[in-house]
C-alpha cells in the first residue's frame, strides 16, 4: 500500500482519500436543543446542509453510522428539497375568471349574480385559501353551513357552480390538475325543492289589470297584453322589434333580451317562437299603424324598429315595473311583481288543459321538467274522460272480476 506523503501533505489511496472525504463532509449527532432529550443528524455534503430529526440518540447514532459508510463508498445521495408550488388565493383567481372570461362571455345579469355569490358567500368562507391547496372538506363545509341557513337546494348548486367555475379555468390553464367540487352537491344528498312558490293571477284578475290600464295608462296597454297573452320574460319584451312579428304566421320570434342599455341573448342563450291571440294581433297592427302615422308627421320614412320605446330606445325595466304598481294600486289589486304576467299566462293555459309540452315552448324554458317543477301543481289530474277513454278497447271482464262473485279474491 502507497502511503507516501505528497507535497501538499496528503496521502495516496483510495480507501484513506474516502475515508478523509466523509470526516470533511461531516456527520455529527447533537441535540438541537439541549436538554431537550431529541437528537438530530446533521449532514454537511458537497456544499449543502441538512439535518433530520430522529429522537433517540442510540437511534440517531445508528442512522449517521449508515450515511457515513454511504458517504465512504460515494454512494450517498441526499434527497433533493421539493419546493412547495406556490398558487393564488382563490379570491384573487375568481377574479381573474370573473372578469375575464364571464363579464366578456355572459349576460351582465350572470356576471352580477355570480358576483354577489362570491362577495356574499363565497369570500368569507374560502377566498383566502390557496386555489391549490382548496380542500374537498372546505367546500362541503361551506354548502352544508348555507344549507343549514335555509338556501334552497337550486341556491346552493349555483354557489357550487361558482367555486366551480375558477377551479376548471385553473386546470385550463394548467395551474392546479383536478377539480374539488365535481360530484359534491350528489354527494350531500340534499333533497330537491318540491315546489316553486308562484301566484299567479286570476283570469277575472287579468282582466281587471288590463281594464284599468286602458283606463289610466293608456299609452302601456300593448306592451301589457303582450305580456299577459305571451309570457315573454321582461328583458324579451322590451327588446322586441317590429321586424321580430310574422303577421302571416300568427307568432313573435323571440332572439333578444334588453336589461341596463344592453342588447344580448335570451336566457338560455335559444330563440323560440310564441303565437300571438287574435286580440294581440289587432293591438300591435294597430300601434304600428300609429307608429308609421307619428313618423310622418315629424319627416321620418319609417317608425323606430323597438316596438316599446322611449326617445327612440327601448323602454326602460324600471319603467315598466312603476307603471305595473300604478296600475295594481288604481285597480286595488295585491301586490305582485312583473315577473308574475308570466306565471299568470303558463298557469292560465295549464288551467284550460293546455299541454306542459306547450306552455314549456311558449315560456322558453330549457326542460319540461322546469315547467313541471314550477307550474305542476296547475296540471288537471282528474279528466275523468280521458280515463274512460282506456276502457273502450278492453275485452269482457273475467268472472272473478264480476260483481256476481261474492267471495273474495286474493291476488
Amino acid at each position: 500500500m502507497n502511503l507516501k506523503r505528497t507535497g501538499s501533505g496528503r496521502r495516496r489511496g483510495g480507501w484513506w482519500g474516502r475515508i478523509r472525504k466523509g470526516l470533511k463532509m461531516g456527520v455529527k449527532v447533537r441535540e438541537k436543543e439541549k436538554g431537550s432529550g431529541v437528537y438530530w443528524v446533521f449532514i454537511s455534503h458537497n456544499g449543502s446542509r441538512k439535518s433530520k430529526m430522529i429522537g433517540d440518540e442510540d437511534l440517531a447514532e445508528q442512522v449517521a453510522k449508515k450515511i457515513r459508510a454511504k458517504i465512504e463508498l460515494g454512494i450517498y445521495e441526499p434527497k433533493k428539497t421539493i419546493k412547495k408550488k406556490k398558487y393564488p388565493a382563490f379570491k384573487d383567481y375568481a377574479e381573474v375568471w370573473l372578469n375575464d372570461y364571464i363579464k366578456s362571455l355572459r349576460r351582465p345579469s350572470t356576471f352580477e349574480r355570480y358576483q354577489d355569490n362570491l362577495v356574499r358567500y363565497i369570500y368569507p368562507a374560502i377566498g383566502s385559501k390557496s386555489i391549490g391547496n382548496l380542500k374537498r372538506g372546505d367546500i362541503r363545509n361551506l354548502l352544508l353551513k348555507l344549507h343549514k341557513k335555509g338556501l334552497s337546494r337550486a341556491s346552493i348548486a349555483l354557489v357550487k357552480d361558482v367555486i366551480s367555475g375558477p377551479m376548471e379555468y385553473a386546470i385550463d390553464e394548467e395551474i392546479i390538475t383536478g377539480n374539488p367540487t365535481r360530484g359534491i352537491l350528489k354527494r350531500l344528498n340534499i333533497e330537491r325543492d318540491k315546489r316553486i312558490s308562484v301566484e299567479p293571477m286570476t283570469n277575472e284578475e287579468v282582466k281587471l289589470f288590463l281594464e284599468t290600464c286602458l283606463k289610466y295608462e293608456t299609452g302601456y296597454f300593448p306592451f301589457f297584453l303582450t305580456a299577459f297573452r305571451t309570457g315573454m320574460r321582461l328583458g324579451e319584451l322590451i327588446a322586441l322589434k317590429w321586424t321580430d312579428v310574422d303577421w302571416n304566421g300568427k307568432f313573435i320570434k323571440v332572439q333578444r333580451s334588453f336589461r341596463r342599455g344592453v342588447v344580448s341573448h335570451t336566457k338560455t342563450g335559444k330563440e323560440r317562437r310564441v303565437d300571438m291571440s287574435d286580440q294581440l294581433i289587432s293591438t300591435l297592427k294597430a300601434l304600428q299603424t300609429k307608429r308609421k302615422r307619428e313618423a310622418l308627421k315629424i319627416g321620418k320614412g319609417d317608425p323606430v324598429d323597438w316596438i316599446f320605446n322611449r326617445g327612440d330606445k327601448p323602454i326602460s325595466q324600471n319603467s315598466i315595473r312603476n307603471v305595473f304598481k300604478r296600475i295594481l294600486k288604481k285597480a286595488g289589486l295585491r301586490h305582485m311583481r312583473v315577473h308574475d304576467m308570466r306565471h299568470s299566462f303558463a298557469s292560465l293555459l295549464l288551467s284550460n288543459g293546455e299541454s306542459p309540452v306547450y306552455v314549456k315552448e311558449q315560456l322558453g324554458h330549457s326542460s319540461i321538467q322546469m315547467t313541471v317543477d314550477i307550474y305542476g301543481h296547475l296540471i288537471p289530474s282528474s279528466n275523468r274522460k280521458a280515463v274512460n277513454r282506456l276502457d273502450d278497447p278492453a275485452p269482457n271482464l273475467h268472472p272473478i272480476c264480476t260483481l256476481e262473485n261474492k267471495k273474495a279474491v286474493t291476488i
